[in-house]
């Protein structure tokens, strides 16, 4: 995320990146680029909000991405939805978007850079993970460095989607679901880490995601968590402080269009930095998945 160090007066710009430091994650207003880079009227600015069931083809078109202004131009969706050109298209655009997020006026020196990881080949194109880092000097002293989590890029020939704008949810520890009994669970309450799963919206609608996560015990179920997420154009969701306790759960996920997704969760030791987390899928004509980046089948 940005780090700007202050010094004497900001732009707005440089506002936005002070503000964007105290924050979890950067985050920007979302845009649609359809060879011209513009707001899009179905992505409310805030809030839950009610959507019409979707309709859209698999042939929608366009670049939904969070898409700074800046002299670093963005490139052009690939003619050729290969891996290799899915793979370049992500890092390319990743790169111009910290750039263009860091670059104002008075930049004595911006440098940027982006790396990528391709993950999976999936509805028709590529999902590709990008993340992008840089710093920028600026002439009244300021130093703002940028780093942020991982965007998921959907690529293919027609559509590309960025989603990289997370909202995150945690409850209190003392309140996320455990047992008793400190062996039945994986890491001690509220000293150890607890699971967590991401809902990534990768369909040009904005929509919302109802959520159910039930422990499956020897005699019966126990809902443990029942929620409601609104999820824009190009938005994320990590929700945290889902359980501390070992065992099964069936997650289940639905759409306001009627899309359903079922899938059980085992969970037997404390979930780390590296293990890929569980993830709702929105995916590209608006069907849900319930997979594991890089979207592995759980």
């Amino acid at each position: 995320m940005p780090s700007p160090r202050h010094s004497g007066s900001t732009t707005p710009r440089r506002r936005l990146l002070a503000a964007a430091a105290s924050a979890t994650l950067a985050t920007a207003s979302a845009g649609c680029l359809n060879d011209a880079i513009g707001s899009d009227p179905q992505t409310p600015d805030d809030g839950p909000a009610m959507t019409e069931p979707t309709t859209r083809a698999v042939t929608a078109t366009g670049t939904y991405a969070d898409a700074p202004s800046g002299p670093k131009s963005y490139p052009d969706r690939p003619t050729d939805a290969s891996k290799a050109a899915s793979v370049a298209f992500a890092e390319a655009f990743e790169n111009a978007r910290t750039y263009n997020s860091l670059h104002e006026p008075d930049a004595e020196t911006v440098s940027t850079s982006a790396s990528t990881h391709h993950h999976r080949a999936m509805h028709d194109g590529h999902y590709v993970l990008a993340t992008g880092s840089g710093y920028a000097n600026y002439d009244d002293g300021v130093h703002a460095d940028w780093g942020q989590a991982p965007a998921v890029y959907y690529v293919s020939s027609d559509l590309v989607v960025r989603t990289g704008r997370y909202q995150d949810y945690y409850s209190d520890c003392e309140d996320v679901f455990a047992s008793d009994d400190p062996s039945e669970n994986f890491a001690a309450v509220c000293e150890g880490g607890d699971a967590a799963f991401r809902a990534y919206n990768m369909h040009p609608d904005a929509h919302t995601l109802s959520v159910t996560v039930d422990y499956r015990g020897e005699n019966r179920d126990e809902r443990i968590l029942e929620d409601e997420y609104f999820l824009g154009t190009n938005d994320a969701v990590e929700q945290g402080s889902v359980t501390y306790r070992k065992g099964t759960y069936r997650v289940t996920a639905a759409l306001e269009s009627g899309a359903q997704a079922t899938q059980d969760w085992t969970l037997q030791t404390e979930p780390t930095y590296d293990d890929p987390p569980l993830c709702v899928v929105v995916g590209p004509t608006g069907g849900l998945t319930i997979r594991r980046i890089p979207f592995d089948e759980v």
